[in-house]
């Protein structure tokens, strides 16, 4: 009987719990399908995990844990129809994967038969999505994708002759026929093609190696080749291609654009010798890239490194945006339609769950109704598909960097200022009846030599360092400003001039400029928390004179090691931080965004557009928090002696003790207080966390003034035995006291 009962009792519980949560399945190659792909299905599972963990350590959905069900496709079609059978079967009510064109067609027939809405971050064969209204992605699709690469291969690099290789996947077959076609339109000539065999071998790329060499021979080489095939068929491509010393340039898909190839070389001897041997210069597409992007995705960057001991490539974050799709689906639902919300996702009607998931991914459907994920914002099309364009992306050092020209997209080219000219100079290039404009990239490095003169009642401090840039073009990256520049210089109009370049030059078609700059600077200081305050230092600058849509600043972390990294970061700020001894440094970090000027500055063709100005700043920024234990030494000794005094003082006889004593060791305490207070700037209005410490003393002494008040009346005047319970219940009360107060100042600001 008792057994029976507490199978029911755990039944139930566990009835309870699935209702409380909700659980989302997710498909990726995490064994048998080789090691590149498998790195990569480690990275989709981590990106999508990272996301989960946020969000339920945030509350979840409404209160509602969310779990994360990991399938294993293998990256196999058979596998994938199989484990879409097992996901439909389950109590999860949307689908993050599959990881391949190949896998998601196959499960997505499934999927859509069952009525199970599913969204990859990876998949961009058109077909995905184009005939099943239950697919959505967070990716571009391969018909744009190969307009995009021709466009950049032709307009952008200036290529005439290529040859492609295609897989033979849905993925390879779709986007090497996009990319050819439109290439041909944009008047370039396929040199040669090849489509690889489904039983691909190093014997079979062997004849694609020896076509390559024969053409060579015949200086018919072409002068790029276009690699429409997944990572793992290009593996072996890649590497006997840079053996052979066919110095092709080589350009790649989405499927290659992440760090995951890159790492794939790492055990070869050559590339021990020389990191990077195999990948660096391969051009690839990718949806996210880092080297450009805001501060939250440095962020994430930085977040997923340290979580999982590994840099991210571009699918971790795709795949997170497609788990947060599928999060902001449920959450808005939930919203809506309150009256039902506590039926919904309960597990009871699976099938309407399901349906009610797919609907709320409908309606992401434009710029209003745009997920923001921190990284980027993004909305469905009515193909189910995001409407962003790729970047493109360079191999250096094993990282994934922005190539040194961007494409955007021009929603409105009445916004463009001189449209016409920047037309007929090549800055805006008009293709299928789409706009696009040309952006350069400058990288831009800073290492800091030292920080110092800190003035937190000024909230300046100075900043000596290097400043770098590398770039292609005729530009003139340098003509900065910064926003920070000191506090008395902005009010004056004064600007920092950073003088001529201790070193300027030209390498591999790369120019570069190094300037030592020395200059105090200006970040608003918040005090709320004092002393226990965390503040930031930062170096900002931007173009004075090119717009974003002309110029983005990268961050050159190659150049500067990366500093951001753990191992790096302790060495660096034990030199940086030598004169600023009340402060430790937490963490830098490098970013640009976009700074934005309301005013149109009197330009016509921006009024009505709703169109701004924008710049890109780069941002170098160090969190510093203060040192409490030196603070404490240094500032608050003298708070503990009265505190000390004033408790020594309840071991007098009471005859000694007076208003007047005490009230003149109060007074000393609030002068100190107001000392204290001094050193900051003159506007801090509000209460800081210094002013409750003091509160908590100024209570101690009224509760003495109290005692002493009490005692000196006329009803324990002469009842000796009665003062000194008074003075007793001071003894004990004063210390509580104190440790309750300072344990809770503690824990609400440390």
């Amino acid at each position: 009987m008792f057994l029976t009962v507490m199978a029911v009792i755990v039944t139930t519980n566990l009835q309870e719990q699935n209702q409380k949560n909700i659980t989302i399945a997710i498909a990726a190659p995490l064994s048998n399908a080789g090691a590149v792909t498998e790195r990569v299905g480690q990275s989709i599972i981590r990106g999508a995990q990272l996301c989960i963990d946020r969000v339920n350590k945030a509350g979840g959905i409404e209160g509602r844990k969310v779990q994360l069900k990991i399938y294993d496709d293998q990256g196999k079609i058979d596998v994938a129809e199989k484990v879409a059978r097992e996901i439909v079967q389950s109590p999860a009510i949307a689908v993050i994967g599959h990881y391949s064109s190949s896998a998601s067609l196959a499960a997505g027939k499934i999927y859509q038969a069952a009525g199970i809405p599913a969204i990859s971050g990876s998949a961009t064969a058109d077909a995905v999505t184009a005939g099943n209204e239950w697919y959505f992605r967070t990716i571009f699709n391969d018909s744009f994708q190969g307009k995009f690469i021709a466009t950049y291969l032709r307009k952008v690099l200036g290529y005439s002759e290529i040859s492609i290789i295609r897989g033979y996947d849905a993925y390879g077959l779709n986007l090497g026929k996009n990319i050819e076609t439109s290439f041909q339109e944009l008047g370039g000539e396929i040199v040669a093609q090849w489509q690889l065999p489904e039983n691909q071998s190093q014997a079979t790329d062997e004849i694609i190696i020896q076509q390559l060499l024969a053409l060579k021979e015949s200086n018919r080489l072409p002068e790029a080749i276009v690699l429409a095939i997944n990572r793992e068929q290009a593996t072996n491509l890649v590497r006997e291609i840079k053996n052979r010393n066919l110095n092709l340039s080589l350009f790649g898909g989405d499927d290659i654009g992440d760090v995951g190839f890159a790492q794939s070389f790492t055990d070869l001897p050559e590339e021990r010798e020389t990191p990077g041997f195999f990948s660096n210069d391969l051009y690839a597409t990718v949806p996210i890239m880092y080297y450009v992007a805001n501060d939250r995705t440095q962020e994430f960057r930085k977040t997923f490194a340290e979580v999982y001991k590994i840099a991210p490539g571009w699918t971790a974050a795709s795949y997170y945006d497609a788990t947060i799709a599928a999060i902001e689906a449920i959450h808005r639902t939930l919203l809506t339609e309150k009256d039902s919300a506590k039926s919904a996702f309960t597990g009871k009607d699976i099938k309407k769950d399901r349906l009610r998931v797919r609907e709320g991914l409908l309606r992401i459907d434009s710029p209003d109704t745009a997920v923001k994920t921190g990284m980027r914002r993004f909305y469905f099309n009515r193909n189910n598909t995001v409407t962003f364009p790729p970047s493109v992306g360079i191999f250096d050092h094993r990282q994934m960097v922005s190539a040194f020209t961007q494409l955007q997209i021009i929603p409105n080219i009445k916004a463009i200022l001189n449209s016409e000219a920047k037309i007929a100079s090549g800055r805006i290039l008009k293709v299928w009846q789409q706009y696009w404009k040309k952006t350069d990239i400058v990288y831009v490095g800073l290492d800091i030599n030292e920080v110092n003169y800190l003035d937190e009642k000024s909230s300046t401090y100075v900043v000596d360092f290097y400043l770098w840039f590398r770039y292609q073009g005729n530009l003139n990256p340098d003509r900065i400003e910064f926003s920070n520049y000191g506090l008395d210089r902005l009010t004056s109009g004064q600007k920092l001039t950073i003088g001529k370049p201790i070193q300027s030059g030209e390498e591999n078609g790369v120019k570069y400029k190094i300037y030592r700059v020395k200059a105090d600077f200006h970040e608003k200081f918040d005090f709320h928390n004092y002393p226990f305050d965390k503040q930031h230092l930062s170096v900002r600058f931007r173009h004075t004179e090119l717009t974003r849509d002309r110029l983005i600043y990268a961050i050159d972390l190659i150049g500067m090691q990366d500093i951001t990294k753990e191992e790096l970061f302790s060495q660096w700020k034990q030199k940086v931080f030598q004169e600023i001894t009340s402060w430790t440094p937490t963490k830098i970090t490098f970013f640009q965004n976009t700074l934005v000027k309301d005013s149109t500055l009197g330009y016509r063709q921006l009024i009505d557009t709703k169109s701004n100005l924008e710049y890109s700043q780069f941002n170098a920024v160090i969190d510093i928090k203060r040192k409490l234990l030196s603070f404490s030494i240094k500032n608050l000794l003298p708070l503990w002696f009265f505190i000390a005094v004033a408790y020594q003082f309840l071991f007098l006889p009471f005859d000694l003790l007076s208003a007047e004593l005490l009230s003149g060791l109060l007074l000393a305490v609030v002068f100190y207080h107001l000392s204290l207070l001094d050193a900051l700037p003159d506007g801090v209005g509000y209460v800081v966390a210094l002013d409750y410490a003091f509160y908590l003393v100024y209570l101690l002494f009224g509760l003495k003034l109290t005692l002493v008040t009490v005692g000196s009346s006329d009803k324990f005047r002469n009842n000796e035995p009665q003062r000194k319970k008074l003075l007793l219940l001071g003894r004990v009360l004063l210390p509580m006291i104190v440790f309750v107060g300072f344990i809770w100042l503690y824990l609400l600001y440390v």
